[in-house]
C-alpha cells in the first residue's frame, strides 16, 4: 500500500480550537504524473463529498493491487472551516461567516507572484521551463506568512495544487443537471471526462473574472507565455470546477458513477493502470461563460417552474413565474420570467422563496451576453 494520510492543521485563531485538513496520497514515490482533487471548497456541497467517497474506494482497490501509476491527492473535505457553519441545523458553507466572503472568489493570481523572478530563467527547453514555473511557484508561496485561519488554508490548498498536472475542484448547485467550468486552454483535452461525467453543460473561459480556484492553475501558463514570447511555455495544467448536479443529489448510486468518471480519467491520463473502455458520446459541447444567461428574479415573492431541467429554450420563453403574495390585486400578482437567449436550461432554485435579484436559473448558450466578471457572485 502507498496512500499516504496527512493532516495539516490551520492557523488557530481562537484559544482551544484548531481546526485540520486531511489528504491521501497516493503514489507519492512514482514517476507519472499528478492529479489533485478537492471537494467542497464550498463546505455545504455535499454531492462532491459522496463523489470522493467512492472515488477513495476505488483507489484503495488499485492501491492494493500495485496499480497506481502517478500521484494522486484526494481531499475529502476542502474547508473545514465551513463544515463548522451550523445555523439552526442548516449548514452555510458557501461564504465565510467572519467577512472573508465566498470560500471560492479571491484566489491567489500565480502569474503576479512569479513573472518578476522569472525575469533570466526561463530556458529554450518547454519540460525544463515547466519546472522552472513550478518551483517559483512554490517560492512564492512559501513566502505567504499567513494571518488568518482562512489565509492558511488558502496556502496550504494552493501549495498542494500548483504542484499537479490536473486539478479537480468539486462542487454542486442548487437544482441542477452535471456539469462543468473549465478553461477553454483545457479545451478539447479535458472532453473525455465530459462525456464520461455527462455533462449536460460545459463552460469555457480562461478568466471568468472572480479569481475562482480553479483558474489559479490554468491562466499563469497562458499568460506567461504572453509575457515570455521568446521561451517555449506549454498549457502544463488542466484545471476544472466540477458541479455534481444539485444539492438534493445525494446518494451511494450518484456518489459511484460520478468517482467513476473520475477514476477512468486518471486510467487514460496514466495514473492508474487498466482499460477505461471507450469514450461515451459527449451530452453537449463547450460554449462560453459569456453565454450563459444568468436569469434574476423581478420580484419577491415565491417562483414556479413552467420549464424542466434540460429542456432547450428560445429567447424570450418564459421558464417561470415569480408570484407576489403583497400584491393589493391577487390578479396582478404573478410575473412571467423569459429567457433572454437560445440553449440548455440547466440549473434552478431549490427552494422557492425569492428576493428581488435573487438568481433563479441558468440557460448554457452560445451566443456572448457579458464581459468581464462572468459568475454568479
Amino acid at each position: 500500500m502507498t496512500r499516504i494520510t496527512e493532516r495539516h492543521a490551520l492557523l488557530s485563531e481562537t484559544p482551544g480550537t484548531q481546526r485540520v485538513v486531511t489528504m491521501h496520497r497516493y503514489g507519492r514515490n512514482t514517476d507519472g504524473k499528478k492529479a489533485y482533487v478537492q471537494a467542497c471548497l464550498h463546505a455545504d456541497e455535499t454531492p462532491a463529498m459522496a463523489a470522493v467517497h467512492h472515488l477513495l474506494q476505488s483507489l484503495e482497490d488499485a492501491d492494493n493491487k500495485g496499480l497506481i501509476k502517478g500521484e494522486i491527492v484526494i481531499l475529502p473535505y476542502a474547508n473545514p472551516i465551513g463544515l463548522d457553519q451550523f445555523q439552526d441545523d442548516l449548514l452555510l458553507g458557501r461564504v465565510h461567516l467572519g467577512g472573508e466572503g465566498n470560500f471560492n472568489r479571491g484566489w491567489y493570481d500565480l502569474t503576479e507572484m512569479i513573472k518578476d523572478r522569472l525575469e533570466g530563467r526561463l530556458e529554450d527547453d518547454a519540460d525544463k521551463n515547466i519546472s522552472i514555473i513550478r518551483k517559483a511557484m512554490q517560492e512564492a508561496l512559501d513566502e505567504i506568512t499567513p494571518t488568518t485561519e482562512f489565509e492558511s488554508l488558502r496556502k496550504l490548498l494552493v501549495s498542494e495544487a500548483a504542484r499537479a498536472d490536473y486539478v479537480f475542484d468539486l462542487h454542486c448547485d442548487d437544482d441542477s443537471l452535471p456539469y462543468l467550468y473549465i478553461s477553454d486552454l483545457n479545451w478539447p483535452d479535458c472532453q473525455d471526462f465530459a462525456a464520461d461525467f455527462g455533462a449536460a453543460a460545459i463552460m469555457m473561459a480562461e478568466n471568468s473574472g472572480g479569481g475562482s480556484f480553479d483558474e489559479v492553475y490554468t491562466r499563469p501558463w497562458a499568460e506567461l507565455a504572453r509575457l515570455f514570447p521568446d521561451n517555449p511555455i506549454p498549457q502544463a495544467t488542466m484545471s476544472m470546477t466540477v458541479e455534481h448536479r444539485g444539492r438534493p443529489d445525494v446518494s451511494d448510486e450518484i456518489g459511484a458513477i460520478d468517482a467513476e468518471a473520475l477514476f477512468k480519467f486518471f486510467i487514460r491520463r496514466g495514473l492508474i493502470e487498466g482499460d477505461a473502455g471507450p469514450i461515451p458520446k459527449a451530452l453537449c459541447d463547450a460554449t462560453g461563460t459569456d453565454a450563459c444567461e444568468i436569469i434574476q428574479s423581478p420580484g419577491a415573492g415565491f417562483v414556479t417552474y413552467c420549464k424542466n431541467l434540460g429542456e432547450q429554450v428560445k429567447k424570450g420563453d418564459q421558464i417561470a413565474t415569480v408570484i407576489n403574495l403583497f400584491a393589493e390585486d391577487p390578479n396582478k400578482a404573478r410575473t412571467p420570467i423569459f429567457t433572454g437567449t437560445d440553449g440548455i436550461f440547466f440549473t434552478r432554485r431549490q427552494h422557492k422563496a425569492v428576493k428581488t435579484g435573487m438568481v433563479v436559473g441558468k440557460v448554457a448558450g452560445t451566443e456572448p451576453l457579458k464581459a468581464g466578471y462572468l459568475l454568479e457572485d
